[in-house]
């Protein structure tokens, strides 16, 4: 059984079949509703179970137009080639295959299928004026090749021609450029044989950079390409240009670059769909990396920068999407990047590079228990030996391999570690060393180990001293001392901000506070700034720190122009400070009564510092606004970790819930919206939450139309939609999201329509049924500004059309106009003014059993506010129809609007006016006559609520 929502709120159970699946579908698909509609179909698809029918043939070619919508364009040719198959091969059918091959650039069969269209059909006009299209695009194509082709062989006769001089070839290098940036123009030159006649003129200085620059363009989005030019250009011969010529060593990593994105990249292979037998394509990864790793044994910095940066960026790009081989590919890479650590091959600039594509490969990885102990494995097999080695060189460079894992991610990072009790040992005798990058190897590991709470707490023990030691130690350089504040900071702030739980004695961290601030200023590198800031993440969880760094002009100054782009440690290392300095994060609540009983039981209860308190807090969140922290949080908002980004929503969060929302104003100015938005699309649970409620909250406290300008103003209707929702228990949620609808809804048309197509109304149906009386009149609040939207009307109207039967939600809002709280009274009589612009809803109303009831207990009421919201409604409900008109008249509604207007006499306004079109309707009627010139009947118009 399936269940859906009838107009009058009741759940209604009903049994479904393939057709009714089909109907479904078919709906949402006019609604514009593409994927619900998918499922609908595929539903019926799965009901059908494969049976060849006409039915099945039908289903196939609907699910084809929704495929075709959504831009799933494989999925439409395998849909309509089952439909087909099936005996349903109708003009649409082939019509929609044939956009599909369209797109997909499978412009022949695209013909054929639109052909055939037209055959069955010679009056479908669109499938005739895709046949033109098609055979117009097919010619340019032709012409493109034949062009191009006759190009080639002009510009490589040119290169082979023995008595050309240098400037012909060259200016005939320069063409293959510009040839082979298009796909025909490589795949000609490689036909041609071009590609040998190209790596002649590698070593000969005029034309060698054009000729880098074809080699690039030939290797980019082709395997079979690629492979041709590792097989093609020697070894020796690209160490030999990198070694005379600095200036190439951007183009062969930009080569480089072209061959790992083609090689690791899959281009439209689908592995579920191929067939059984097949053999899954190989590619040489081994062989690219073994280049790579030649690479850095022969040639310059900038050489090895080039190449290192082809590889990494290559990386990053395909692990954000589908990879091929990936088992293999992660062995080899792993392998390969932790022996270029641990021959002190990688500079500290690429060692933070690395580390991001380890975060990457462990993110694909993690998920499968299999794959993820197999990752561990691999690199402890690497790594632990070296460590577990007697030789210092070889600890100190496993250590810096063990510190890139530790920062790409940690989890894995611990694994490798466990409770190896030598690597602790080990790790305290480097701090002893007397070499400098042994120290400072050694005491960034420390720093990186205390990130786990279980860690911090034993390395404190034998290892704080140490630190303080290796910190006041004469001569020791300060990326060392840095190091070692950082791990210290991460020990003071292993309590999590309990007095009670401190490891390391109270006013430490402030001390370690003021060290690291005198480094700052002293050297604020580029390395200085981001451990500094690293150590600030954990530090600021003391009060005193926070209030310290806050009220600290130029040390706020250096961290936030440091944040113009952030590396992703970074961004974590400021979402952690800002989250500490707004206190956006969890506080327990803990009862009086159960605070007394824990104290009387001698056990832990969490304190907090006069500093935190709410004068101090506002004070603190003020600064941070004034110092440009919402610009900073803006910057970060593009950090790809869902755990910085909940972060930052907690601090923008934190920042706009102070001070009764005065900030607003500052976060929107500073870009905020932009990056809440951003926020709540990827993000955790709770980050989405405090997103959403960022989000509520200036829509609430601002114009919305200020604060979200354009197409924000539509995004920002989902995020407040989620905080409505039935399964949130959090009022205070619900009532922030109620009154961001409102306010939005109020903005346009387009936004209104938005929240109706994003499922709000159903929300807030629901909460204008709560016993919570705020609930009630916000919700009713919402109703009175969608009430603007003929679409929302819709809503109010009986499904049959000759029907005035008034349905639930209408009966309702009518109650609430009666209702003993005078906002949601107001708002539900400015609903009913809106609605009764619509002649149904007002036959509706009249069929309300208590509607006399409701009106004169209305009228009689002396608020204006409610009057005129009132007037409007009789006045639309007199002009709508005579038999409407007829029945109020018979009632003492109108011999109370007939003392109102007696009452009134001579006085003018809006209030008269109303009264005057009353009279006037009832008079345009026939229905009651008027001495002359009494009353003067205009058209009544719709009157603002």
């Amino acid at each position: 059984q399936h269940y859906y929502i009838t107009n009058n709120l009741r759940m209604v159970a009903a049994e479904v079949n393939p057709t009714i699946l089909k109907d479904r579908g078919n709906e949402q698909f006019k609604r514009g509703e593409y994927d619900a509609a998918v499922k609908f179909y595929t539903e019926g698809l799965d009901m059908l179970g494969g049976k060849t029918s006409s039915e099945t043939a039908v289903i196939l070619k609907n699910r084809a137009a929704c495929f075709l919508k959504l831009g799933k364009y494989e999925g439409v040719v395998d849909d309509i080639n089952q439909c087909i198959s099936m005996g349903g091969g109708d003009s649409k059918a082939f019509y929609r295959r044939a956009v599909a091959h369209q797109h997909l650039k499978q412009l022949d069969k695209a013909l054929k299928d639109a052909m055939d269209s037209v055959r069955i059909d010679p009056k479908n006009k669109t499938a005739i004026d895709l046949v033109m299209e098609l055979r117009k695009d097919i010619q340019g194509r032709k012409d493109l090749m034949t062009s191009t082709t006759g190009l080639v062989d002009e510009m490589l006769g040119s290169l082979r021609d023995q008595e050309a001089d240098v400037d012909k070839k060259t200016l005939a290098m320069k063409n293959l450029v510009n040839i082979t940036s298009n796909k025909a123009g490589s795949e000609s030159v490689i036909m041609k044989g071009g590609l040998k006649d190209i790596t002649r003129f590698l070593h000969q200085d005029k034309i060698q950079l054009h000729a880098l620059n074809c080699v690039i363009c030939l290797t980019r989005d082709s395997i079979p390409r690629t492979k041709l030019v590792l097989e093609s250009v020697p070894l020796a011969t690209s160490i030999k240009i990198l070694k005379q010529n600095n200036e190439c060593s951007s183009l062969i990593g930009g080569v480089l670059y072209e061959m790992f994105n083609s090689v690791l990249e899959d281009r439209g292979y689908d592995y579920t769909k191929r067939e059984l037998g097949q053999p899954i394509k190989k590619f040489p990864v081994p062989k690219l990396l073994n280049t790579l790793f030649e690479y850095f044994k022969e040639c310059s910095k900038v050489a090895k920068d080039a190449a290192m940066n082809s590889l990494l960026n290559a990386v990053v790009k395909v692990t954000d999407s589908r990879v091929i081989n990936e088992e293999v590919l992660n062995k080899e890479l792993i392998n390969f990047m932790i022996t270029l650590v641990m021959n002190g091959k990688v500079s500290y600039d690429h060692a933070q590079q690395i580390s991001i594509v380890v975060s990457k490969m462990w993110a694909r990885t993690r998920a499968d228990d299999k794959r993820s102990l197999q990752f561990v494995r691999q690199t402890s097999t690497v790594i632990n030996p070296r460590i577990l080695s007697g030789e210092e060189e070889h600890q100190m460079l496993a250590l810096r391999a063990l510190n890139i894992l530790l920062q790409g991610s940690f989890e894995a990072g611990g694994d490798v570690i466990k409770d190896n009790a030598e690597i602790y040992r080990i790790v305290s005798k480097l701090l002893c060393s007397k070499d400098t990058d042994i120290q400072q190897t050694a005491a960034e590991t420390v720093a990186l180990m205390c990130s786990d709470k279980k860690m911090c707490y034993n390395l404190a023990g034998q290892n704080f001293n140490i630190l303080k030691t290796l910190y006041k130690a004469p001569n020791v350089e300060d990326s060392v001392k840095l190091r070692t504040l950082v791990a210290m900071s991460k020990m003071c702030a292993s309590s999590g901000g309990d007095v009670n739980k401190n490891i390391i004695a109270e006013g430490a961290g402030a001390r370690i506070f003021k060290q690291i601030r005198a480094l700052l200023v002293k050297n604020p590198t580029e390395e200085a700034r981001k451990w500094a800031i690293e150590a600030l993440a954990y530090l600021t969880i003391d009060a005193e720190v926070k209030h310290n760094l806050v009220h600290d002009d130029e040390q706020m100054k250096i961290i936030c122009d440091y944040s113009t782009n952030p590396s992703p440690s970074t961004s974590y290392s400021l979402s952690c400070i800002f989250m500490n300095a707004t206190n956006s994060y969890d506080i327990p609540d803990v009862a009086p009564e159960m605070q007394r009983i824990a104290e009387y039981a001698k056990q832990n209860v969490p304190q907090a510092h006069e500093l935190d308190s709410e004068e101090n807090l506002k004070t603190r969140i003020s600064k941070l606004v004034v110092a440009g922290v919402p610009s900073v949080l803006s910057a970060c908002s593009t950090a790809d970790s869902e755990r910085t980004r909940e972060f930052l929503a907690r601090s923008y969060f934190g920042i706009i819930s102070s001070d009764e929302g005065a900030n607003c104003g500052a976060v929107v100015q500073q870009g905020g919206t932009r990056a809440l938005l951003n926020l709540f699309g990827e993000n955790t649970i709770e980050g989405k939450r405090y997103a959403a409620h960022s989000i509520a909250k200036i829509a609430i406290k601002m114009n919305p139309a200020l604060a979200f300008s354009g197409q924000r103003a539509m995004d920002a209707c989902r995020p407040c939609i989620s905080l409505i929702e039935s399964t949130n228990e959090n009022t205070f949620l619900v009532y922030d999201g109620l009154m961001g609808l409102t306010n939005l809804a109020s903005v346009s048309d387009s936004v209104r329509e938005r929240i109706i197509r994003e499922g709000g109304c159903h929300h807030i149906d629901y909460q204008m049924l709560e016993d919570n009386e705020a609930l009630r009149r916000a919700a009713t609040q919402a109703v009175c500004n969608l009430a603007l939207s003929d679409k929302f009307k819709e809503r109010y109207l009986p499904e049959v059309k000759e029907s005035t039967e008034p349905v639930d939600r209408l009966k309702a809002v009518f109650v609430f106009c009666a209702d003993e709280e005078y906002h949601t009274r107001v708002a539900a009589l400015g609903a009913l003014a809106y609605l009764t612009s619509d002649t149904r809803i007002c036959q509706c109303i009249m069929n309300i059993g208590s509607f006399e009831e409701v009106v004169m207990e209305t009228v009689l009421l002396e608020d204006q506010g409610i009057r005129h919201r009132l007037l409007v409604i009789l006045q639309n409900m007199l002009a709508a129809d005579k038999e409407i008109a007829e029945k109020i008249i018979n009632t003492q509604i109108f011999e109370c609007l007939l003392a109102l207007q007696m009452g009134m006499g001579t006085q003018g306004g809006v209030m008269k006016d109303l009264l005057n079109n009353c009279m006037a309707a009832a008079k345009h009627w026939g229905l009651i006559q008027s001495n002359p010139g009494d009353y003067v009947y205009t058209a009544p118009q719709e009157q603002s609520s």
